[in-house]
């Protein structure tokens, strides 16, 4: 009797080199933002998420469809993490799943009001829970024609790499930074009005310019010394961790009440610096917001006992 043949084992698809998965996402940012450019930006129609301070366009979630049609044609296996339509899984999970996350329009505010502060953000990652690494990064700024980009190598602005540079002294430091934003004002009124103050005071100067990736590129690009937010979504910081990384920067991220243990991208509060060195009052305000935190949430859990 002939023994019986074995069933086929399935292969999986080995996972393409960070160059190769940063190209598949700049084509896929720049589809979107040939996208932008072709649009009439003086009249467009907003929605609203959860408030007025959260505002959606129909071309975020346009934008946000012509990336996901460009990289499923590119990797048909991929996970897509997306600010519009939420985690379209990947056809096959695994410890080496390729994510990308996607903001189709960061800075939506700005893109509805007329203002060329807004950009198109890729992260990507490989892996999954606590063994996720980001391999690759852009952020596409359609109307300014700004590229920032990085997989394994120097991190590069328009194919051009970006040099690293020191973090200035506190007392000459720009930020670019929108700490503390509406929703912290809200959840620790205290923190946010000490922040507000010891921002403004301890540093030269501080700008909100409104989209968390592109003040992440400016920072890598060494135009300004530091940007943090004390609430964001993996989908607006992949990108941009990543290239700033790749160009020489620091950063630091807090939990909140989330997992300490999970990757940089996916922790709600962070400060980058262009350099190695430190901006010690953003770092200390980010400390007490979280001690605020931890705090808050055991008074709420005694209250419970």
């Amino acid at each position: 009797m002939n023994a019986e043949t074995p069933a086929p084992v399935p292969t999986v698809p080995a996972v393409p080199a960070p160059q190769e998965l940063l190209a598949i996402a700049v084509a896929a940012a720049h589809e979107a933002a040939e996208y932008i450019r072709s649009l009439d930006r003086d009249h467009l129609a907003r929605e609203y998420k959860t408030s007025s301070h959260d505002i959606v366009t129909e071309h975020d979630k346009r934008s946000e469809e012509i990336i996901v049609a460009s990289l499923r044609t590119a990797l048909p296996s991929c996970r897509i993490v997306g600010e519009e339509g939420g985690e379209r899984t990947a056809a096959q999970a695994g410890p080496e799943q390729v994510s990308f996350y996607v903001d189709p329009i960061d800075g939506t505010s700005n893109f509805a009001a007329g203002l060329p502060l807004f950009c198109v953000s890729i992260g990507v990652a490989v892996g999954a829970g606590e063994q996720e690494r980001l391999v690759a990064g852009v952020i596409d700024v359609p109307i300014l024609e700004q590229v920032f980009t990085a997989a394994d190598g120097p991190a590069a602005l328009n194919g051009r790499e970006i040099t690293p540079r020191a973090t200035h002294a506190a007392a000459d430091a720009l930020l670019v930074t929108g700490f503390p934003s509406q929703r912290i004002i809200e959840e620790e009124p205290e923190v946010a009005a000490r922040a507000a103050t010891d921002l403004h005071v301890g540093v030269s100067a501080v700008r909100h310019l409104g989209s968390a990736a592109i003040e992440l590129a400016y920072v890598a690009a060494g135009w300004a010394d530091a940007t943090g937010l004390g609430s964001i979504n993996a989908w607006d910081v992949a990108a941009g961790f990543h290239i700033l990384e790749r160009a020489g920067g620091s950063l630091r991220t807090w939990p909140a009440l989330g997992d300490p243990r999970l990757p940089a991208h996916h922790q709600p509060a962070y400060v980058a610096c262009t350099g190695q060195e430190r901006i010690e009052v953003f770092d200390r305000l980010q400390d007490e917001l979280q001690a605020a935190r931890e705090a808050r949430a055991a008074g709420a859990a005694s209250a419970r006992v």
